[in-house]
């Protein structure tokens, strides 16, 4: 299997809109009114200037008026919840007993993974997504599954195993000795694969269904391999009680990571909310990063992150839909619900701060911000085509109508340059 690339430099025309990361004056994004996007042979970005006739020898895709856009960076995502969607059950544990592990459960039945790998690759391009942080199931043909439509989608994935060995169904329970060959077997096959789109990443579902020597054996397994840990960490109260209950060797649910080894290296840990301040210190020294899932915490009635702890610490922290708590594949829609967060613990973000959270500020949560997140000359050319109604005109109502109208259509998504949707 190889990666899809551009034969030959190719342009496209249009609005662009970008972050700027590490602006020395404190500029969150670009504009360019009218500009030019061109992408080499390699898939990078070699221009990204304002539009000038004859500057480019060579055919231009003019995309007017649609604005040009990095792709949105999902941090997390679970592939088999696709079709629970607003399965209204309960709080986490109640939900996941209810809705969520019944329908994990079918995915052991390698047809239906399949097809509803394909639907989740589509959802997630309709919505601009091009790259994705994701739980697969604990079946390990259910996860090869999704990587080949991952694959052939053309997107840009992390995606692992679901690692659960206690506390969870007997049909989603796999033993240490089957699931650390099982993980070993996918990231031979999948890491690095489609020219280095496609990551495997070490995914215990939460400390209450892992042995410590399970994720003891899942964290010697990404140290071999450099590899991404995901995972959930003090989302709901009762799961941090379950936690302890598990666990009692540890001072607290960040101390059950970090004493087995899994925040070494790169951690990713979704929701955060119920942490103390010697925890969020913790995870600023091991250099972990959280991601923040504001839609599927209102849904789930589970709390609310302020951004400020982990800012003030300099952990860094991304952007997650969270389906199926998360109600939709969207990335506006969780930028929206970050932004109703904020409001309710007394933060007001703006439209760019929320927009730089699901593009550059994601990439670097999970290790790709000098790959993707901006439109920047020597990225990768991930890219979204963004068609608003006429009227909107200007950087402010841009950003208003991205972040909080329904009325801006993803027309088009790139992955390295090339066409992966419509």
């Amino acid at each position: 299997m190889s990666a899809r690339s551009p034969e030959s430099p190719r342009a496209y025309r249009g609005r662009l809109l970008t972050p700027i990361p590490a602006s020395p004056d404190g500029a969150q994004v670009r504009t360019i009114d009218d500009a030019l996007l061109v992408v080499g042979s390699d898939g990078r970005i070699a221009q990204a200037a304002p539009f000038a006739p004859g500057a480019f020898r060579g055919p231009v895709l003019d995309l007017r008026p649609a604005v040009l856009m990095p792709g949105f960076i999902d941090a997390h995502v679970h592939f088999p919840q696709t079709r629970v969607i607003g399965s209204a059950s309960g709080p986490l544990l109640d939900w996941l007993e209810r809705s969520v592990f019944p329908e994990e459960a079918r995915f052991r039945d390698e047809a239906y993974a399949t097809l509803v790998a394909g639907e989740f690759t589509g959802r997630l391009l309709a919505s601009g997504t091009t790259t994705c942080v994701v739980f697969s199931s604990s079946c390990a043909g259910a996860t090869d599954r999704l990587f080949r439509a991952l694959l052939a989608a053309g997107l840009r994935g992390i995606a692992g195993l679901t690692l659960m060995d206690q506390s969870c169904p007997e049909a989603l329970r796999v033993p240490r000795d089957e699931a650390i060959p099982a993980a070993r077997d996918l990231v031979q096959r999948w890491h690095g694969e489609g020219g280095g789109l496609l990551e495997f990443a070490i995914t215990p579902r939460f400390a209450p269904s892992c042995s410590r020597p399970l994720m003891e054996a899942a964290a010697r397994l990404a140290r071999d391999h450099g590899l991404l840990v995901q995972t959930h960490v003090a989302e709901n109260p009762a799961e941090g009680e379950a936690t302890l209950r598990a666990h009692p060797w540890a001072r607290d649910y960040v101390d059950v990571y970090d004493r087995v080894g899994l925040l070494t290296g790169r951690a990713l840990l979704a929701h955060a909310i119920h942490l103390s301040p010697r925890e969020w210190d913790r995870l600023a020294e091991t250099g972990s990063s959280v991601v923040h899932c504001p839609d599927s915490n209102f849904f789930l009635g589970s709390g609310r992150m302020r951004l400020s702890d982990p800012r003030a610490r300099g952990v860094p922290v991304g952007l997650g839909s969270d389906v199926g708590a998360g109600r939709s594949f969207d990335m506006r829609r969780s930028m929206s619900s970050a932004f109703d967060n904020a409001l309710c613990l007394g933060d007001r973000p703006t439209p760019a701060d929320l927009f730089v959270l699901a593009t550059q500020g994601t990439a670097d949560a999970v290790g790709l911000g000098r790959v993707v997140g901006s439109l920047d000359v020597g990225k990768e050319a991930d890219f979204i085509a963004v068609r608003f109604p006429e009227h909107v005109i200007g950087e402010a109502e841009t950003l208003n109508h991205l972040v909080f109208a329904s009325d801006a259509t993803v027309q088009r998504a790139f992955v390295r340059g090339q066409p992966v949707y419509p």
